[in-house]
């Protein structure tokens, strides 16, 4: 009798076993099945974390996304939570945050899927015409403004509409030959907006090297975004 309840316990937990898993595994085989799980987990995570995160880096090969923050004309300070992916007034000691200057003179907000030093994605300036908060466009990178803000490196880029009213400015010395006055104008909005002398001015950078340091902060919010997922424990999988 004890024999026969012993086969049969045997007999069950085996049954068992396979309805857990119909394909048992073992060695090598175990270990690629494992690393298909992870890899499916990881894109999952990869993409999912943030809803900004969907937006591609680039539009096109020679056009960037951009997520306006704040429109131009506009005083209130927005940004975009970095947890929920929603656009929030900026608070600072509990009370919301506005310009004390003149407005914002472009669109203002970031390129997606980047990371700068300050762990913010890249600023960015756009010349045309002033759009609602919250809204993607694509852009025409023209190179940037090289600030330090208390001693940190803070680029300002600038970006025009493939088809607005600077479409034929393809780069910063384009702008410096036709429209010097809005170089200087943003020069000084950015040198003066925050208290005087936080924002010192350095020099102009040029499309070429603005765009690579864009390409470096694109794979330096790449390798974040796997380190983060890399980090979280996974459950073991049997």
């Amino acid at each position: 009798m004890t024999n026969t309840n012993s086969i049969q316990s045997q007999k069950k937990y085996q049954w068992n076993q396979q309805f857990i898993n119909p394909f048992p595994l073992s060695g090598n085989k175990k270990m690629l099945r494992n690393i298909f799980i992870y890899l499916i987990i990881f894109n999952c995570s990869f993409i999912a974390s943030n809803p900004i995160d969907e937006i591609t880096f680039k539009h096109s090969d020679n056009l960037h996304n951009f997520y306006i923050e704040i429109s131009g004309g506009t005083k209130e300070k927005w940004e975009i939570n970095k947890k929920t992916g929603l656009l929030e007034k900026d608070q600072k000691n509990g009370r919301e945050r506005i310009i004390n200057f003149l407005a914002y003179p472009g669109n203002y907000g970031f390129v997606p899927q980047t990371l700068s030093g300050d762990g913010d994605p890249i600023d960015l300036i756009d010349l045309d015409e002033s759009l609602p908060r919250g809204k993607f466009k694509e852009i025409k990178v023209i190179g940037a403004i090289y600030f330090e803000d208390k001693k940190d490196k803070d680029y300002k880029f600038i970006g025009v509409s493939p088809s607005g009213t600077f479409k034929d400015i393809n780069s910063i010395e384009d702008l410096l030959y036709e429209r010097p006055s809005v170089l200087e104008i943003l020069k000084t909005w950015f040198s003066s907006y925050k208290k005087p002398g936080k924002m010192i001015f350095f020099r102009y950078i040029d499309k070429e090297e603005a765009l690579t340091i864009l390409d470096d902060a694109h794979k330096k919010w790449v390798r974040k975004k796997r380190k983060n997922l890399i980090s979280k424990p996974l459950a073991t999988i049997e």
